[in-house]
């Protein structure tokens, strides 16, 4: 059994270029509702495919199918981050989850926060952004080519956070969820290191061309 899981969901198309393959081959595959489409135009086969499937216009046949209501508490990305986590996936990268409507972006964001209260760490990738939630802890982040390093306080406070490897490094600095101080920083070296002690930190690589 795999502890890594890939989600597709039905927001932007994501080009081939920021889709993770050999992690998605290792991986159980869910395709939430319209992601379903998005998986097959990338070429990758869904282990399972689940929603309401209001955004499509049939429910997907010869498939591995969950069909749900329209009315229900769950989006249908909640749903496959669920299953997977009920399947004992602990690792995910999830395709799809941004564009369209800013309130299913902001949800698709706090479904992260729901992975790492599960003990479970969850990545949101498309072609111009890379999100995720960190606990306290030292982290590295590869330099990506045109792309900004922003950091956010998910919580009240993130504390004693110190940042190496950019252009603007600081050391036991404290982030507070009332000031965007940490926005649109760069990784000047190969990789930026990031460590704090409380709080949990939101990321943000997103594309930015000078």
């Amino acid at each position: 059994m795999t502890e890594k899981c890939a989600i597709f969901a039905g927001g932007d198309t994501v080009g081939r270029e920021a889709v993770d393959f050999s992690f998605a081959e290792s991986s159980l595959v869910i395709s939430a509702d319209r992601g379903y489409e998005l998986a097959n135009s990338l070429g990758i086969r869904s282990d399972l495919v689940m929603g309401d499937f209001d955004s499509m216009d049939k429910i997907p046949q010869n498939e591995n199918v969950k069909v749900f209501p329209i009315e229900k508490d769950d989006t249908d990305l909640m749903l496959a981050i669920k299953e997977g986590l009920a399947q004992g996936c602990k690792y995910f990268k999830i395709y799809g989850a941004t564009g369209g409507r800013l309130d299913h972006t902001i949800g698709n964001i706090q479904s992260l926060m729901y992975l790492l209260s599960k003990g479970a760490v969850g990545e949101i990738i498309s072609d111009k952004e890379r999100i995720t939630l960190i606990k306290p802890g030292r982290y590295v982040f590869d330099r990506r080519e045109d792309f900004t390093l922003s950091l956010v306080s998910y919580s009240e406070k993130v504390e004693g956070l110190t940042i190496s490897g950019t252009k603007y490094e600081i050391a036991d600095c404290v982030l507070t969820n009332e000031f965007p101080l940490g926005i649109s920083n760069k990784i000047i070296s190969e990789q930026a290191v990031v460590e704090f002690s409380q709080g949990i930190l939101l990321v943000i690589q997103s594309y930015c061309p000078d």
